[in-house]
């Protein structure tokens, strides 16, 4: 996991979760994603762009989306056949 642009690493939920941010702009305008791994394999990103006071504001905005993805993944049922597709 590792990321240019990487400000945050954390584990959530057995999800680790790696948050990178682009550059802010003078007018607070940020754009970043989050990359979340299981048991070793890349398996999703969660993006987010908008206007936040400093880049700790942006990395809290990214770092929220990304447990709440985990946690509505988590909260469903996973009997079928479906699983992830190769990002």
């Amino acid at each position: 996991m590792d990321q240019d642009g990487e400000v945050k690493r954390f584990v959530h939920a057995g999800w680790e979760i790696s948050v990178c941010l682009s550059v802010m702009g003078a007018d607070g305008q940020a754009a970043g994603h989050a990359d979340l791994w299981r048991d070793g394999a890349y398996l999703c990103r969660v993006a987010l762009s908008g206007r936040f006071a400093d880049e700790m504001q942006a990395c809290e905005a990214l770092e929220h989306k990304a447990r709440d993805w985990v946690d509505d993944w988590n909260s469903r049922d996973h009997s079928g056949d479906t699983g992830f597709a190769s990002i």
